[in-house]
């Protein structure tokens, strides 16, 4: 599942590909332009189709929307290949975007143009703030704790407030761990050279850091008895 935020475009894509028997994946374009039918729950609230949908090389399509209110989203594809009839599905999870009010108290000692302020809002599933939610953004490697403004000492934390908000400074250009507890998020994370971004963006751009992950084989020389 995609975590975005209200207001923000959503680029949503299908990739229309299929796998023969000896495990070779091939690309086909659709027999017509797909359409993309977008559900907020169960209500249906956008249908994308014709000259909106984009297809950018062989059997795949984007289609681009922004989600006006919070909540569970679903994307459904419908499209024909050989006359076959087939659809494919997305889920997205949009969260209200925090505030611009939404502000660490005071400023960053080596200047706020050198830092990026990550906002967000939490709420429970009927809608309420929830208060006490810890944010927290620690550099993976030695190497990374060093910059050119200082050495990091210690990990950034923050705790969203009885309004659900939450806002924290972090050096732009870092790269770390960012882990949101109670949601069960874990990223990494390179903070952008921007002023502010929202934490729900910044978590659509990073890795799943408990993502099942490919193991590297080294073959090593064996010693002659």
């Amino acid at each position: 599942m995609a975590f975005r935020v209200t207001g923000e475009s959503v680029t949503t894509t299908l990739a229309i590909q299929f796998t023969d028997n000896e495990g070779t994946t091939t690309n086909f374009n659709a027999d017509s332009t797909p359409s993309a039918q977008v559900y907020l729950g169960s209500t249906l609230v956008s249908t994308i189709s014709g000259v909106d949908v984009t297809n950018s090389t062989t059997g795949v399509y984007t289609v681009n929307w922004t989600p006006a209110a919070a909540g569970q989203y679903k994307v459904i594809w419908s499209f024909s290949v050989s006359d076959v009839n087939y659809t494919q599905d997305e889920d997205i999870f949009v969260l209200a975007a925090a505030t611009t009010s939404t502000t660490p108290s005071g400023s960053a000692d080596i200047g706020n143009d050198k830092v990026c302020t990550i906002t967000g809002t939490f709420i429970d599933a009927g809608g309420d703030f929830v208060k006490g939610v810890l944010v927290r953004f620690s550099p993976i490697t030695v190497q990374e704790k060093h910059t050119t403004y200082g050495y990091m000492a210690k990990d950034i934390n923050a705790e969203s407030n009885a309004d659900g908000l939450v806002a924290m400074n972090v050096v732009r250009g870092a790269f770390g761990m960012l882990t949101i507890t109670g949601i069960g998020i874990v990223r990494r994370v390179t903070i952008p050279d921007q002023s502010t971004i929202d934490i729900f963006e910044l978590t659509s751009q990073g890795n799943d850091a408990l993502e099942v992950q490919t193991p590297t084989f080294v073959t090593l020389p064996r010693r002659s008895p």
